[in-house]
């Protein structure tokens, strides 16, 4: 019996002896980017530490890592360990750094900091750096290259926009007003004021939203309008430019009346008119307005699909209060919401 079981664990230890080396392969060395000052500000000094896991007797290294030289500027590469560093080379993003031990001893072994770069933060935008080659000498001169890919999100501080008209501080739409001059829409008068609460007219409107989805007005186009001399040379080419699309329409007897402020019945329409919404004559959707019955019907179904997906809301008590009309504050608002809308469509 004896006998038996020795022969069966030495037939054991011949099989073990005998299975591929794969089987007890070591693991191949990983790698990875870390920081941890995020988000980050214009001026700013991202650390970046390239890291590696399952390394073994690696004497020098060469990485190899690509960024965005518009939002960032390398400021410094430094080595973890003793040696001599060849100067980083940076070529429009694409960056390499060199280091080595010198002399006769071991190579580096386990998990370990091969480096640590420093980027100047110079434009405040969301980013990534990416370790894109690694290769590894080992202390008998012997090489291995790896091509990672690791990619490091770099995210920025949101900073709210600033306020540019001393008359929106405070006010409830300040940042929405801010954003859409910055991004060049909308401005104030010369007086320097905004004037978040002065009514948008029809003509004004046309011009923002006009602005805001950034069509090309044509330079010359008849307007269909009975009062056409009325409408301000500003506003023209954008009033053109709606009423060909089929967006602007003018009242019963033809005219357009640009100077007159534009109700939220009428730019609700015109915003949903410009999503495609096919108008119908009875109400489609649900309207939870307290005020509902006095929506006209011609925009009783815009209001509800513009409802439905955010652009518009109600105001205190839950009133849609369809004939008021439209403030430069809302009108901003409004128009912003489009652009989101349209944006993530």
């Amino acid at each position: 019996m004896k006998i038996r079981y020795l022969q069966l664990m030495l037939s054991m230890l011949l099989l073990v002896a005998m299975l591929p080396p794969l089987a007890f392969a070591e693991e191949k060395p990983a790698f990875v980017l870390s920081t941890s000052n995020q988000p980050a500000n214009v001026g700013d000094v991202l650390a970046i530490t390239v890291e590696g896991r399952n390394i073994k007797d690696v004497y020098g290294y060469e990485l190899r890592l690509t960024y965005d030289p518009a939002v960032l500027k390398l400021k410094e590469a430094k080595a973890a360990w003793e040696g001599y560093s060849v100067p980083p080379i940076d070529e429009k993003g694409n960056l390499t750094f060199a280091h080595t031990k010198i002399g006769k001893t071991k190579g580096e072994s386990g998990s370990l900091r091969f480096a640590t770069i420093q980027f100047e933060v110079i434009a405040q935008k969301d980013t990534e750096i990416r370790l894109t080659r690694v290769k590894l000498v080992d202390s008998d001169s012997g090489s291995i290259t790896a091509e990672p890919s690791f990619s490091l999100p770099i995210s920025m501080a949101k900073q709210p926009p600033k306020s540019y008209y001393e008359d929106t501080i405070g006010h409830w739409a300040e940042m929405e007003i801010a954003r859409a001059t910055e991004m060049g829409w909308v401005n104030g008068y010369p007086d320097g004021r905004f004037a978040p609460q002065e009514e948008v007219t029809r003509a004004q409107f046309a011009t923002m939203l006009s602005r805001a989805l950034a069509p090309t007005p044509p330079s010359e186009a008849a307007l269909p309008f009975a009062d056409e001399s009325q409408i301000p040379a500003y506003a023209k080419p954008h009033v053109s430019l709606w009423a060909a699309a089929g967006i602007i329409k003018g009242y019963e007897d033809g005219s357009f009346r640009p100077s007159r402020s534009i109700t939220r019945s009428e730019i609700t329409t015109l915003l949903m008119r410009v999503l495609g919404h096919e108008e119908q004559t009875e109400q489609t959707g649900a309207l939870v307005y307290a005020d509902q019955d006095a929506i006209p019907s011609w925009a009783r179904s815009a209001v509800a699909a513009a409802s439905d997906i955010g652009l518009v809301k109600g105001r205190d008590n839950n009133q849609f209060v369809p004939g008021g009309y439209t403030t430069r504050a809302e009108a901003v608002t409004l128009i912003l919401r489009l652009l989101d809308y349209l944006s993530e469509a």
